[in-house]
C-alpha cells in the first residue's frame, strides 16, 4: 500500500524539491539477478523518473554479485546516506526520488537492518543466497576481501591447526594480490588455499569463511586479475608496490 499512495503524491514534492538539493547524490541498484528479483526494471524506472524530474541524483549498477534466488532483492544502496534498501519495486521509485534522495527521509519498510550482519555496514552478505552487494561502485574488492579475511581471521579460536594456519595463509596472499606483488598464478593458490583450509578443518569456521572470500573471487575475478597481471587497481585504491 505504501508504494500506491506515495507514488501518487510524490510528483508535487519532486518538482518543488528539485532547486534545494545541496550535494553530490548517489544511487547504486542491484542488477545482478535482472529476472529473479526486477533489479533491471526497478534500475531504468530510477533513471526514467530522475531524468523526467531533472533531479541531481548519479544512479548506477551497483557493484553486486548474485545467484539468482536472492529473497531480499533488489537492493538499492544510497554512499551519501550511508544505508542499503531491499525489495524494492517500481512502485516504490517515486517515493524514494522524492523522500529519501530530496528530503533525506528513510523509508522504514524499505530499510535492509540485519542484526546478524556485523561484518561491515558498507557491504551486503546474504550467505543463504550468495548475494553480495558493495554500497559504492568505488570500492575496492580486492581491499575488500582483504579486510574480509582479517576481521574473520581476528574471530578464529585459533585451536584448530588448519584454520588457524590456512586462514593467514589466504590473508597473506589476498595482500599480495592488493600490492601487486602475487605471481601469475595467484588465483589458482588461492582457491587452493581455500579448498584445503575447508576440507582440513576441524569446525565449520573455515568454511564459513571461503564460502565468502569464493564469493568475493567468483563475482569479481577481473578485479583480482588486473591486480595480479597489470599491477593496476581498477577502482584506483590500492597502492601498487
Amino acid at each position: 500500500m505504501m508504494a500506491a499512495s506515495t507514488t501518487q503524491s510524490a510528483a508535487p514534492q519532486i518538482q518543488t524539491a528539485v532547486a534545494s538539493v545541496p550535494q553530490q547524490l548517489k544511487i547504486t541498484v542491484c542488477t545482478g539477478s535482472k529476472k529473479a528479483c526486477g533489479g533491471e526494471a526497478v534500475y531504468k524506472t530510477l533513471q526514467a523518473e530522475a531524468e523526467r524530474y531533472k533531479i541531481p541524483v548519479v544512479i548506477e549498477a551497483g557493484k553486486c554479485g548474485c545467484s539468482g534466488k536472492c529473497k531480499n532483492g533488489p537492493f538499492l544502496s544510497f554512499p551519501h546516506l550511508n544505508l542499503f534498501y531491499h525489495r524494492v519495486k517500481e512502485g516504490h521509485v517515486s517515493a524514494i526520488l522524492s523522500e529519501t534522495i530530496l528530503q533525506g527521509k528513510l523509508l522504514f519498510p524499505l530499510l535492509y537492518l540485519n542484526p546478524l550482519q556485523s561484518i561491515r555496514a558498507d557491504l551486503i552478505w546474504e550467505k543463504a543466497d550468495s548475494c553480495i552487494m558493495a554500497m559504492d561502485t568505488s570500492v575496492c574488492m580486492v581491499d575488500m576481501a582483504e579486510y574480509l579475511i582479517k576481521f574473520h581471521y581476528a574471530e578464529s579460536c585459533g585451536k584448530c591447526f588448519p584454520c588457524r594456519l590456512g586462514v593467514q595463509k589466504i590473508a597473506d596472499l589476498i595482500e599480495a594480490i592488493r600490492k601487486g606483488k602475487a605471481q601469475e598464478d595467484a588465483i589458482s593458490e588461492l582457491e587452493s588455499l581455500i579448498t584445503l583450509t575447508t576440507q582440513a578443518a576441524y569446525c565449520a569456521f573455515a568454511g564459513k569463511v571461503s564460502h565468502l572470500i569464493l564469493a568475493v573471487l567468483a563475482n569479481f575475478k577481473k578485479e583480482f586479475e588486473a591486480h595480479i597481471k597489470e599491477k593496476r587497481c581498477p577502482s584506483e585504491k590500492c597502492l601498487m608496490s
